[in-house]
């Protein structure tokens, strides 16, 4: 089976896209991209995104939050992505475009489908890398690490996503599945929910200080944290959330488990019943209502 290698990006359409646009190159520590900027779209790129791992546009005219416009993953080879595509499709997914060159800057060639929540993901090759530098006046993410969805039909989804290469790493009894598209423990993952569209979506930081540095200073300007600091049981990762301006939960993460497979081994998945309260050290508290909603 061919399959997806990385997540690539994730694009959010927001109310307010000059207040977005200033909390995730001010705060939030992504460089803006330059010079791919329409007006209409700002592209953010973390330390070891080739070229961008956010995109923000502005949301149709009365919309009150943030919502997800696509999500994006990387193949090894252009025929790659005509191969997941039919997969995709065979799995239930919709075609939205055709393979063909890329609409969108960063990637040489792309297509896109939907999942079956409608969810538009896209499949891309030969991403531009740039050589611009990247200081954040706190702390620069090294990635875009995971995008969490919700959704009322999760074995769907799994069964989707499983066409295209994701392996489910942990499932939990709170209604969550983990899956992998290389050695991190999660790209993405899946949340019972009567609703669809973005849940949160996580930045890597690499290391612990590096999550409790930006709490201390998010905190003391404004930013408070909705939940944690705590560690997760599934992926083992350090973790804190907030909220950006659109209401998108945002999270920093640090120490992701990393998983040792082999090609053609496959993993059994583990399963975390319902003792397992979100943060293994008891620290965090559950986190807060309307996180899970």
């Amino acid at each position: 089976m061919i399959h997806v290698q990385t997540l690539s990006n994730i694009a959010l359409a927001v109310p307010d896209l000059d207040e977005a646009v200033d909390f995730y190159r001010d705060r939030w520590g992504l460089a803006a991209v330059q010079g791919d900027g329409d007006g209409g779209h700002h592209y953010f790129r973390t330390l070891f995104s080739a070229h961008h791992g956010l995109s923000l546009e502005q949301a149709a005219e009365g919309a009150t939050r943030g919502e997800m416009v696509h999500v994006s993953f990387d193949v090894a080879t252009r025929s790659d992505v005509d191969s997941v595509v039919e997969q995709a499709l065979a799995a239930g997914g919709t075609l939205e475009r055709d393979p063909g060159d890329a609409i969108g800057p960063g990637h040489e060639a792309s297509a896109a489908v939907r999942d079956p929540d409608g969810n538009l993901v896209q499949i891309l090759y030969g991403a531009a890398v740039t050589e611009e530098g990247h200081r954040a006046r706190i702390v620069a993410p090294r990635k875009l690490g995971h995008v969490v969805l919700n959704t009322p039909q999760r074995d769907a989804m799994e069964r989707f996503y499983a066409h295209v290469g994701l392996r489910v790493s942990d499932r939990t009894a709170r209604g969550m599945s983990f899956l992998r598209c290389n050695r991190d423990h999660h790209s993405l993952a899946l949340c019972d929910s009567e609703r669809t569209g973005v849940q949160h979506i996580a930045f890597d930081v690499v290391e612990m200080d590096n999550v409790m540095t930006a709490l201390g200073a998010l905190t003391r300007e404004g930013t408070e944290c909705v939940w944690g600091p705590g560690r997760h049981g599934p992926g083992h990762n350090i973790f804190t959330y907030y909220a950006d301006p659109a209401g998108v939960f945002v999270e920093y993460y640090a120490e992701l488990e990393q998983v040792d497979e082999e090609i053609g081994d496959t993993l059994e998945a583990r399963f975390w019943g319902e003792e397992w309260k979100g943060d293994t050290w008891g620290y965090a508290g559950p986190p807060p209502k309307n996180f899970t909603q």
